[in-house]
């Protein structure tokens, strides 16, 4: 992960305790010792300095002894918190449901196998309220739409990026952009950029040249929020418009 360059992992997901909480312990000192830093965990958070800057990341779940998703009270209270001490805070989120239908947010509280997986557009957009500067969320195993929320910028799902083998990647389950996202100083996004990949098994995630997880990406932002305040250029490019402009797929730019 330090040589992928990575400088935050969460274990704020249905998997972090698949050994037991002894599992997630013992992966929170292995993540520490490779001089990387975690959140997850309930009441852990990660604070690093990046350009001078005060970064914070804040990772919830719906899972048992993680930073709750579903006490939407506590986590508008710790994002304020975070955000009065920061300069940036960026909130990740393990929820939603899972499966090939569930592209689309229902924009209300979602269950999956009877497990309550929250409301996580009213979850990504009081975070935001409360201080966030950038919301990235995980969880369905597919691609979900995003959205420029005040500014700030809100991907729903970024789907399945290097996936065990228990889980499928087939057809759209092996579908997944890598965002990267430019905010100014004071947390406001700038611009980004999509790179499209795909799981095609026994191999890893390729470079997708067909450029298909741009593509759902953009669809499922169009398709749930119309206008999402984002334009998506075709070589991947995005950069934030206003949610009353139109022209949201432009060639190159």
């Amino acid at each position: 992960y330090t040589a992928a360059g990575f400088d935050v992992l969460s274990l704020a997901n249905n998997h972090a305790r698949d050994f037991g909480e002894e599992g997630r312990l013992a992966s929170m000192q292995t993540i520490a010792a490779a001089g990387l830093h975690h959140t997850g965990l309930e009441g852990d958070f990660a604070t690093l300095t990046v350009n001078g800057l005060k970064v914070a990341v804040l990772g919830y779940a719906v899972t048992k002894n993680s930073n709750m998703l579903l006490d939407y009270e506590l986590a508008k209270t710790t994002v304020e918190e975070y955000a009065d001490s920061h300069d940036i805070v960026i909130v990740s989120f393990h929820g939603g449901a899972e499966g090939r239908d569930v592209t689309h947010i229902p924009f209300a509280e979602e269950e999956y196998f009877g497990e309550p997986r929250g409301d996580v557009a009213k979850f990504s957009r009081m975070v935001v309220d409360a201080g966030a500067d950038l919301v990235i969320g995980h969880g369905p195993h597919v691609i979900r739409g995003m959205e420029n929320y005040k500014g700030r910028l809100i991907a729903y799902s970024l789907g399945n990026f290097a996936t065990y083998y228990g889980i499928s990647v087939a057809g759209i389950n092996g579908m997944a952009p890598i965002l990267g996202a430019t905010l100014n100083g004071d947390g406001v996004f700038m611009e980004g950029q999509v790179h499209s990949t795909i799981q095609l098994r026994p191999d890893g995630p390729s470079i997708d040249p067909r450029n298909r997880a741009l593509n759902q990406l953009r669809d499922l932002s169009l398709e749930d929020f119309g206008t999402p305040g984002i334009q998506f250029g075709t070589d991947g490019k995005i950069l934030p418009i206003s949610r009353e402009s139109g022209m949201p797929w432009v060639e190159n730019f």
